[in-house]
């Protein structure tokens, strides 16, 4: 028998070599590893087992910003969307990224992280209800000051 160490190898079940570098790119880049494993469909054990042998560290890494979205977020996808122009958002497009990230908050069993993007999204949809009172009142003070509009004319 063979002093020599043994090379490391991958159990007939592990996951291939592709699915692990985008596991290591994933938690390298910030994503939490348990949501890095949940992603991929790799056990958490296994990928801080392969990060230690492996030397994945975020500590080796420079600082960045912490960054807890998903990098398919829809804030994020609106954001680059407006190139970053806060003044082109709708109300109905923030109402969609609350209540997406309620969704997404509760399939992962934050419940209070899910009710706070649901006090969210109620906020932004009675802003929207709001804008939408004040709209109406401004087409009817201009109906009553110029008359109606000219004839065929459709609102």
């Amino acid at each position: 028998m063979s002093d020599a160490p043994t090379p490391h190898r991958a159990s007939p079940r592990s996951a291939p070599d592709d699915v692990w570098a985008r596991v290591r790119a994933d938690y390298l880049s910030g994503l939490p590893a348990a949501e890095a494993c949940r992603r991929h469909g790799v056990g958490l054990t296994a990928m801080r087992n392969r990060a230690a042998r492996e030397g994945w560290r975020r500590a080796d890494l420079p600082w960045t910003p912490p960054q807890t979205l998903d990098p398919d977020d829809e804030g994020l996808m609106l954001e680059d969307m407006v190139a970053g122009d806060l003044d082109r958002v709708e109300l109905y497009q923030l109402t969609h990224v609350a209540h997406r990230r309620m969704l997404r908050a509760i399939m992962r069993g934050r419940a209070t992280e899910a009710l706070r993007w649901r006090r969210v999204r109620l906020a932004l949809e009675a802003e929207q209800a709001i804008e939408a009172q004040l709209a109406e009142q401004e087409q009817r003070l201009w109906a009553q000051r110029h008359g109606p509009g000219p004839a065929g004319h459709v609102d």
